[in-house]
């Protein structure tokens, strides 16, 4: 009875340090950090960032993965299918969000198949124009655009990109038209509104910074609801007339639904740390990028908020997929 006794009280002291042990065993082989974009823009260079910072803090090899393709939807269902055991981590921007309005057979579901961590970085779209093209002010572009209905022609990166859907949000809230011409890339759409081909375009704070002082373009305004640290003269839509208007270049952080708790709270806290560190926020400010972190339960909030604001320009402009 006694021996009895004594076993049971041994098991009752083992078993709650079970978790403990579990969570020491990890990593237990090297983390796969996919981008679901190619190599060389913002989002691919945030992952390069935290994976070593990965590597040199929890003392295993962190390799970034790209898998471009399908607007980043290849990469993203890639992520949601892995082993949820905390050795694939995802670092998408907006169109993953974009996408679930977008698509209608993604091969994954975002609010199932993944569990967010936090925002990384936000920053904001920038409205900028031809030089030749008569508007100085958000009032005097929609003006011109109300006058020649259809005429202007306005650049994104592409069909569905978050400045695409802004453009279309703006088009939408002042009751104008314009015809949206896509490109592969901003670089290529810079350079044809630089050259005169385009009259407006939605771009990054990285692309417009080049060209901001050359007068080779005109800058407007900022997507986001409040103005940029890079570009504090520079108003806002919503301050320009557009009340509630807010679309960012954000991107963010994802395991695989199911991946434990406790391992996604590690994560949680690894990232945090990088987000608050002096010297990343310099680095990526001159970006035009904030490095924020939010709590998973506040990222989940915003990326349900997101959807239903794309889902609707998506179905009011009827946007199709290219």
């Amino acid at each position: 009875m006694a021996v009895r006794t004594l076993a049971a009280a041994m098991a009752l002291l083992i078993l709650p340090m079970a978790p403990g042990v579990a969570q020491e065993k990890f990593p237990e082989r090297p983390i796969r950090v996919i981008v679901p974009f190619p190599p060389g823009g913002v989002t691919d260079i945030l992952a390069r960032d935290v994976a070593m910072r990965l590597a040199s803090r929890w003392g295993a090899s962190a390799v970034v993965d790209n898998r471009g393709g399908a607007n980043g939807n290849i990469g993203a269902e890639m992520a949601a299918k892995a082993k949820p055991d905390g050795h694939t981590l995802l670092i998408a921007p907006a169109n993953i969000a974009i996408s679930v309005a977008l698509y209608k057979n993604l091969g994954y579901d975002l609010f199932r198949d993944l569990a967010p961590i936090t925002m990384l970085a936000k920053g904001p779209y920038i409205l900028v124009t031809a030089p030749a093209l008569p508007a100085h002010t958000i009032k005097e572009l929609l003006a011109l655009a109300k006058a020649k209905p259809g005429q202007l022609l306005m650049a994104s990166s592409g069909t569905g990109s978050a400045g695409h859907l802004a453009g279309e949000i703006l088009q939408a809230s002042s009751g104008t038209r314009w015809t949206h011409v896509p490109y592969k890339g901003q670089v290529a759409a810079m350079t044809d509104l630089i050259g005169g081909q385009i009259a407006v375009f939605f771009a990054t704070v990285a692309v417009v910074n080049p060209h901001r002082n050359d007068g080779k373009i005109r800058v407007l305004a900022v997507t986001t609801k409040t103005r940029s640290p890079i570009l504090p003269d520079v108003p806002t839509i919503a301050e320009s007339g557009f009340p509630g208007f807010d679309v960012g270049a954000w991107h963010g952080a994802f395991v695989p639904a199911g991946t434990p708790q406790a391992i996604l709270a590690r994560y949680h806290d690894e990232l945090s740390a990088f987000l608050t560190a002096p010297d990343a926020q310099k680095r990526y400010a001159v970006q035009g990028l904030e490095l924020v972190g939010t709590t998973p339960q506040a990222f989940a909030d915003f990326l349900k908020r997101e959807v239903a604001q794309y889902s609707r320009v998506v179905q009011r402009a009827n946007i199709r997929a290219e």
